[in-house]
């Protein structure tokens, strides 16, 4: 018999018993259809924090001292450094290449905020260039009041954007004034009276009650240096992290600098990758596992129901190979058709629920709600397709082999 025979008559077979075969597809098009929308809830979740925590003032690229970085491999915050040398010439040149959509300078402190009330906080704040930072893509979430001016404030005319958690720890707004303390370059305590531009937040609740940006040369202004602590690196696309890696590693050769991709700073990304896919793979489990017991169920009977059927086959001299075989194509079909009506059944669930403009609850330690978009991903569809004729070619093959190895006398005299 025929390949092309073979797949013909699996189809009729399917055919005659359409409540059976009804059945089936819709088990293998329900494991398909979880799969693919979990497939989708993970590229979600993995594009979405990856991309927030870039675009949220990590970047793809770290460029600091070296020695800093040995002593503290993957620290989001730096002391000012020497090592730079003409740090906004090194800046320049780093944008010239390929794939960099900018380069930023930043500045870290940490002291203590006062209010002419009397009011007192301690503080991180970052110096930052406004200007670049819309250029990298950076995201600054002002909840109240206006974001920092591109040019450089002039001394005297400081801003500076608050945390709400600091500003409510304050009493301040939009509009009013603190008195920020630091230590300065050269050891001794300098203060820098900037205005309150307006009251953000980081996402990150803990953080939010200590943090401050203010512009590059304001922080330079209250540390007493020109120095700054590191430059962060902003690519045109995530995927050429490893190809800007590495061109920029050759361009600062022989200089005390360290370079840094964004996921050895984010070892938080690396755990919730690792627990996610782990969830996946133990969801894909269980639904292979299901598919397999229940299409066991189903062809196990459909061969009981047709001894006879099998016996006259044999009868006109169909062999035990050929059964078998018949049996697994039907199988592979009932795999092909599920997995295509699941895929279309994933799809339509993944395109309802985008357009439902649903929100997840902030995960922990975060303070804003989480736009729930479901991704596409092509390889998901792919590859639950081929685990679902896997598997039913699998829960196939028992009933294939018993049915192959019936004896033409007895199954010619079932009943």
């Amino acid at each position: 018999m025929r390949v092309a025979d073979l797949a013909r008559l699996a189809l009729r077979n399917l055919a005659r018993n359409r409540r059976r075969t009804l059945l089936s597809l819709a088990i293998v098009a329900a494991g398909t259809a979880a799969m693919v929308l979990t497939a989708g809830f993970v590229r979600f979740s993995f594009d979405g924090l990856r991309e927030a925590m870039i675009h949220g003032g990590l970047g793809h690229l770290e460029i600091a001292d070296a020695d800093a970085v040995a002593a503290r491999p993957g620290a989001l915050d730096r002391e000012p450094s020497a090592a730079f040398g003409d740090w906004r010439a090194l800046r320049d040149e780093l944008e010239t290449q390929p794939h960099v959509a900018a380069v930023g300078a930043n500045l870290h402190l940490m002291g203590l905020a006062q209010t002419a009330e009397g009011r007192s906080a301690s503080f991180v704040a970052v110096g930052v260039e406004p200007d670049r930072e819309v250029r990298m893509g950076f995201e600054t979430r002002v909840r109240d009041g206006e974001a920092l001016a591109a040019a450089p404030p002039e001394p005297g005319a400081d801003r500076a954007l608050l945390a709400l958690g600091l500003a409510s720890t304050l009493g301040v707004r939009p509009g009013d004034r603190v008195t920020l303390l630091a230590q300065t370059e050269s050891g001794t305590l300098d203060a820098l009276d900037v205005e309150v531009a307006g009251l953000v937040t980081t996402g990150v609740a803990e953080l939010d009650t200590r943090w401050i940006k203010l512009p590059l040369a304001s922080a330079q202004r209250l540390a007493g240096t020109d120095r700054i602590s590191n430059l962060l690196v902003a690519l045109d696309d995530t995927r050429s992290t490893d190809a800007a890696l590495e061109r920029v590693r050759a361009r600062l050769a022989g200089r005390p600098l360290a370079v840094t991709p964004w996921p050895e700073r984010a070892p938080f990304y690396g755990q919730v990758r690792g627990l996610y896919l782990g969830i996946f793979v133990f969801l894909g489990a269980i639904v292979g596992v299901l598919v397999v017991l229940a299409a066991s169920n189903t062809l196990v009977m459909a061969v009981m129901e047709r001894v006879r059927e099998i016996g006259t086959l044999r009868a006109i001299g169909t062999g035990r190979g050929q059964i078998a075989a018949l049996l697994l194509v039907e199988a592979a079909w009932l795999g092909l058709f599920g997995a295509v009506a699941g895929s279309l059944l994933g799809l339509a669930g993944i395109g309802t629920i985008n357009a439902l403009d649903l929100h997840m609850p902030p995960p922990p330690g975060a303070v804003d709600p989480i736009d729930l978009e479901l991704a596409v991903v092509p390889e998901a569809f792919l590859g639950a397709a081929l685990l679902m004729i896997v598997v039913l070619l699998v829960a196939a093959l028992l009933p294939a082999l018993r049915a192959a190895r019936l004896v033409i006398i007895d199954a010619l005299g079932h009943t």
